[in-house]
Protein backbone atom coordinates (compact mmCIF):
# COMPACT_ATOMS: atom_id res chain seq x y z
CA UNK A 1 0.00 0.00 0.00
CA UNK A 2 0.96 3.71 -0.38
CA UNK A 3 1.94 5.51 2.48
CA UNK A 4 -0.23 8.69 2.65
CA UNK A 5 1.45 12.71 2.91
CA UNK A 6 -2.20 13.46 5.12
CA UNK A 7 -4.48 11.27 7.26
CA UNK A 8 -8.07 12.62 7.49
CA UNK A 9 -10.15 11.18 10.21
CA UNK A 10 -13.95 11.78 10.19
CA UNK A 11 -15.80 9.76 12.07
CA UNK A 12 -19.73 10.79 12.02
CA UNK A 13 -19.41 13.27 9.56
CA UNK A 14 -21.89 12.36 6.07
CA UNK A 15 -20.63 11.76 2.75
CA UNK A 16 -22.33 15.42 1.56
CA UNK A 17 -20.10 16.75 4.52
CA UNK A 18 -16.62 14.82 4.10
CA UNK A 19 -16.38 15.32 -0.03
CA UNK A 20 -15.99 19.41 0.62
CA UNK A 21 -13.58 18.30 3.57
CA UNK A 22 -11.46 16.40 1.05
CA UNK A 23 -11.46 19.07 -1.44
CA UNK A 24 -10.58 21.53 1.28
CA UNK A 25 -7.39 18.93 2.43
CA UNK A 26 -6.63 17.89 -0.84
CA UNK A 27 -6.33 21.62 -2.19
CA UNK A 28 -2.91 21.95 0.40
CA UNK A 29 -1.35 19.25 -0.65
CA UNK A 30 1.26 19.19 -3.95
CA UNK A 31 0.15 17.09 -6.90
CA UNK A 32 0.86 12.79 -6.59
CA UNK A 33 0.52 13.00 -3.00
CA UNK A 34 -1.53 10.70 -1.18
CA UNK A 35 -4.55 11.57 1.27
CA UNK A 36 -5.73 8.86 3.84
CA UNK A 37 -9.67 9.20 4.34
CA UNK A 38 -11.03 7.16 7.43
CA UNK A 39 -15.23 7.45 7.59
CA UNK A 40 -18.04 5.79 9.24
CA UNK A 41 -20.31 6.49 6.34
CA UNK A 42 -21.68 3.73 4.37
CA UNK A 43 -22.58 6.44 1.89
CA UNK A 44 -18.86 7.58 1.26
CA UNK A 45 -18.23 4.16 -0.15
CA UNK A 46 -20.13 5.06 -2.91
CA UNK A 47 -19.88 8.66 -2.89
CA UNK A 48 -16.21 9.19 -2.46
CA UNK A 49 -15.17 6.78 -5.90
CA UNK A 50 -17.75 8.93 -7.49
CA UNK A 51 -16.12 12.16 -6.01
CA UNK A 52 -12.65 11.30 -7.10
CA UNK A 53 -13.84 10.76 -10.92
CA UNK A 54 -15.41 13.52 -11.42
CA UNK A 55 -12.29 15.71 -9.78
CA UNK A 56 -9.74 13.06 -11.59
CA UNK A 57 -7.85 12.46 -8.65
CA UNK A 58 -7.29 8.91 -8.09
CA UNK A 59 -8.60 6.24 -6.39
CA UNK A 60 -5.47 4.58 -5.12
CA UNK A 61 -6.88 2.58 -2.60
CA UNK A 62 -10.12 1.87 -0.60
CA UNK A 63 -11.15 -1.14 1.76
CA UNK A 64 -14.25 -1.43 3.95
CA UNK A 65 -13.23 -2.75 7.98
CA UNK A 66 -14.95 -4.27 10.53
CA UNK A 67 -12.63 -2.23 13.46
CA UNK A 68 -12.66 0.26 14.94
CA UNK A 69 -16.20 0.44 13.84
CA UNK A 70 -18.49 -2.02 11.62
CA UNK A 71 -19.21 0.94 8.57
CA UNK A 72 -15.06 1.43 8.78
CA UNK A 73 -13.96 2.61 5.57
CA UNK A 74 -10.36 3.75 4.18
CA UNK A 75 -9.66 5.16 1.15
CA UNK A 76 -6.19 6.60 -0.34
CA UNK A 77 -6.63 9.13 -2.98
CA UNK A 78 -3.60 11.16 -4.83
CA UNK A 79 -3.60 14.70 -5.88
CA UNK A 80 -4.02 14.84 -9.27
CA UNK A 81 -1.15 16.19 -11.22
CA UNK A 82 -1.94 18.33 -14.24
CA UNK A 83 1.07 16.87 -15.94
CA UNK A 84 0.33 13.34 -16.09
CA UNK A 85 -1.09 12.36 -19.11
CA UNK A 86 -3.87 10.32 -17.46
CA UNK A 87 -5.64 13.00 -16.31
CA UNK A 88 -6.00 15.08 -19.52
CA UNK A 89 -9.00 14.29 -22.01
Amino acid sequence: MTDPTRRLDAPGLACIDLTPLIASTMREMEPDDILEVHTDDPAARVGVPAWCRLTRNPLVYSDELVSPSPNHTVFLIAKKNPDKKENQQ
